[in-house]
């Protein structure tokens, strides 16, 4: 017998290959199932690191919750997990005893909440997988956390055009589209130019670009300060790539700070440039997604 066969109970030859190959189509056959109990699943995605887009998925989730509507929130920077942060999320996901999923994390406003981050022993824990293992994550997160019936699903990706986002783009059907973060610097532009056209490659409708910490509100005088890259950068890529341009976010002290204090800047009470400017672009993101 070789070392790829072992014996079942009644002494007839299995596979592991084989065995495998069926659990990995049993999981599929799950996030099949789980994903078309959520109607609208939104990713966010970036082309560089650093320019705000776990923050914008954070404040999409909460504003979608504001709505009323069911949210779910899903962090699949598996390297980098901080979607847990800006939501202020301190607890563990259980497991059910008796379907064996994952039951998510319950976050502000009720919005079910999954994260590598919930994995590891502290927010310093390194996450050193190789593809195949990143891969496998996502699998799981999709196919075995029990999300039920959702309104709305933000799925927060790492930045590039890596193993994570490829997969969510294959394996989250129907995928409802992508929004975009980016910066007007030039690299940043030239990353986001890369990831529309992935999308697009996949067949994945970009619902829009949204241009963040577009300048420095001062805190004293609300002089406001281009500090990153040329004025208009990202409204001017949208329309040489043809994509709606959903608005810009200026960088106040607030919503830098919201990491450090776990308030998302769109549900604090106090009015903001940054927070109207948000406003201004969810009102701009429903409109892409009704047409």
């Amino acid at each position: 017998m070789s070392h790829d066969e072992k014996t079942d109970g009644e002494g007839l030859k299995t596979s592991p290959t084989l065995d495998r190959r069926k659990q990995q189509m049993e999981l599929q056959r799950k996030i099949e199932e789980k994903m078309k109990r959520i109607k609208h699943k939104i990713a966010i995605i970036s082309g560089k690191g650093g320019v705000g887009k776990t923050t914008i998925a954070a404040n999409l989730a909460i504003k979608f919750a504001e709505t009323g509507s069911s949210t779910g929130a899903l962090d699949v920077d598996i390297t980098g997990p901080n979607m847990h942060k800006l939501l202020g999320i301190r607890n563990r996901p259980q497991v059910d005893p008796v379907t064996k999923e994952i039951i998510p994390v319950n976050g502000p406003l009720n919005i079910k909440v999954m994260s590598t981050a919930f994995l590891l022993e502290s927010d310093y824990t390194p996450v050193i997988w190789r593809g195949p293992m990143k891969m496998g994550a996502v699998r799981e997160y999709l196919g075995t956390v029990n999300w039920g019936d959702l309104e709305y699903l933000v799925i927060d990706l790492p930045p590039g055009t890596g193993d994570e986002t490829l997969d969510i783009m294959q394996l989250v059907k129907p995928l409802d589209g992508v929004v975009v973060v980016s910066t007007s610097q030039e690299m940043s532009l030239i990353d986001v130019a890369k990831t529309i056209n992935m999308s697009r490659k996949m067949q994945v409708p970009v619902l829009g670009i949204v241009e963040n910490m577009s300048t420095f509100v001062c805190p004293s005088c609300g002089k406001e300060t281009q500090v990153f890259g040329r004025k208009n950068g990202v409204e001017e890529l949208a329309s040489e790539l043809e994509v709606p341009f959903l608005g810009s976010i200026p960088m106040e002290p607030d919503f830098v700070q919201q990491a450090s204090e776990s308030i998302p800047v769109i549900i604090q009470k106090a009015e903001s440039k940054a927070k109207t400017a948000f406003n201004e672009m969810f009102k701009s993101l429903i409109g892409e997604m009704l047409e």
